[in-house]
């Protein structure tokens, strides 16, 4: 389990708003690509391009990230006096992640490639396990049945296939990608959205995980750094004056 990207994360402070946008322009690589509007159907978090994040898919990263919280920093974390803090963390994280898993994906579309049937049959092993392991409560609060789950599982392999076949040109692809792609972050709604402790197996597969375990060996497409990262300090500043 991954604990360097929460850890980055929860040294996010600041005002929501900065967090929000750092997390848009870091992954993009090109803040011209934000707009911040309304019109968004309601449970709509983003748009990229075509592709649309509603919350429930949202929730399956959210959870993932929140029970790898709970493993480093224990269960009260979330009536603690970081939980503020903690909690903007993984939704930042979440947000990132699952914005370049969409943008992966999209530009997978657009060249028409597809899962293979092996793939496939990969990412079902995959929901399966995830499924199987969790709680009633946790099913109740990502709100998405096996056959739904299953096209989150397909999104992150379509993504991870995309990011390995441009091999080391693949951040120079994504930021090229985000140049001509609007993304639109409903952020009121994105604001509303808190977390809480969610009765489940701390043991059980999460996500990510199940996906390491099918198709992805790795999550170098999730955390490799575009080069906006750099900045990432001073664009916090600059958004939070």
């Amino acid at each position: 389990m991954e604990k360097t990207g929460i850890k980055t994360s929860l040294k996010r402070t600041g005002a929501l708003l900065s967090c929000l946008l750092l997390c848009i322009l870091v992954l993009a690589g090109c803040g011209r690509s934000l707009v911040i509007t309304t019109g968004f159907r309601h449970g709509e978090v983003f748009r990229l391009g075509k592709e649309k994040c509603r919350i429930a898919e949202m929730k399956v990263y959210l959870l993932d990230l929140q029970k790898q919280s709970e493993a480093m920093y224990g269960d009260a974390i979330w009536e603690s006096e970081a939980k503020e803090d903690l909690q903007q963390a993984v939704k930042d994280q979440a947000l990132a992640q699952l914005t370049r898993v969409k943008a992966l994906k999209s530009m997978g579309v657009s060249m028409n490639i597809m899962l293979t049937n092996e793939e496939e049959d990969l990412a079902a092993a995959a929901r399966n396990k995830y499924f199987a392991a969790l709680s009633q409560e946790e099913k109740k609060y990502i709100g998405l049945d096996e056959k739904k789950i299953l096209k989150v599982f397909e999104d992150y392999a379509l993504a991870e296939r995309m990011w390995k076949s441009f091999g080391d040109s693949a951040l120079q692809e994504y930021e090229k990608f985000f140049e001509k792609t609007q993304c639109d972050l409903n952020i009121k709604y994105w604001q509303k959205v808190s977390l809480k402790k969610i009765e489940g197996d701390p043991q059980a597969p999460g996500f990510i995980e199940c996906c390491e375990e099918q198709f992805a060996k790795d999550r170098a497409f999730l955390t490799e750094e575009t080069e906006e990262d750099g900045a990432e300090g001073s664009t916090a500043a600059a958004a939070g004056e």
